[in-house]
């Protein structure tokens, strides 16, 4: 359970921090559409949280390509967690990823895991704590796909990467105080993280080891997103 870590994070407004678009510029050519982005993550009576570059490529085939540069302001403390959440067609319920499995894992928190090829349905990727935190994630990923019998979507990039695949929304996990008041999503929520900060947090124990905290001040983050019918 995050604790005082939680406490310093609210005290920044991550919990209430959005992205702000500053500028939009769209580019085609015969093979691709480009769409490059200047924006922020803020949250109301703080300044920016972070500056972000943002570029999205959309192919022929419907695969898209994300890079992203990110400099975060020095003053706030280390990020819970940055990456992207999707909302995908409630049926992709078959994941199969490459990875750190078949428990959740954290860079602090693998141990009881192994590197490989693992296969659940979203559902079973749900750790079943009494008071529902965030949970679920895998670690050292080089690729993940969500699929049901006819139709997938593949994410995977050059590093490794964290993804966390569930039936139930962050708010969801965050607002509920007990597991059986839990409420389903109406879609599977996926996410895609560069990284996320370690479980440890002082909470019943020390604080995060220097080597597992999310520090990060300026990082590159891409990815690529491939949609695919199956024969």
């Amino acid at each position: 359970m995050v604790f005082y870590a939680k406490l310093e994070w609210k005290k920044a407004h991550y919990d209430g921090a959005y992205v702000r678009a500053y500028e939009t510029v769209v580019c085609q050519n015969k093979e691709v559409v480009e769409i490059r982005v200047s924006a922020s993550m803020g949250a109301a009576t703080v300044q920016k949280i972070m500056d972000i570059e943002i570029v999205w490529s959309i192919d022929g085939n419907g695969g898209i390509t994300s890079s992203m540069s990110v400099k975060k302001d020095e003053e706030f403390p280390d990020l819970p967690r940055f990456g992207i959440r999707l909302f995908l067609n409630s049926k992709l319920e078959n994941v199969s990823y490459y990875g750190m499995g078949p428990y959740e894992s954290y860079r602090d928190k693998h141990r009881a895991t192994s590197h490989g090829l693992y296969r659940a349905k979203v559902g079973e990727m749900h750790e079943d704590y009494i008071k529902p935190q965030e949970n679920g994630s895998h670690y050292d990923c080089d690729y993940v796909e969500l699929a049901n019998g006819q139709f997938g979507l593949a994410a995977a990039s050059e590093k490794t990467f964290s993804f966390n695949a569930s039936v139930y929304t962050q708010e969801e996990l965050e607002n509920t105080k007990h597991n059986y008041e839990l409420v389903k999503s109406d879609s599977t929520v996926l996410c895609i993280d560069y990284a996320l900060n370690g479980i440890g947090s002082n909470s019943c124990g020390p604080v995060v080891m220097d080597a597992y905290r999310f520090d990060d001040v300026e990082f590159e983050f891409g990815f690529k997103l491939v949609p695919f019918v199956k024969g």
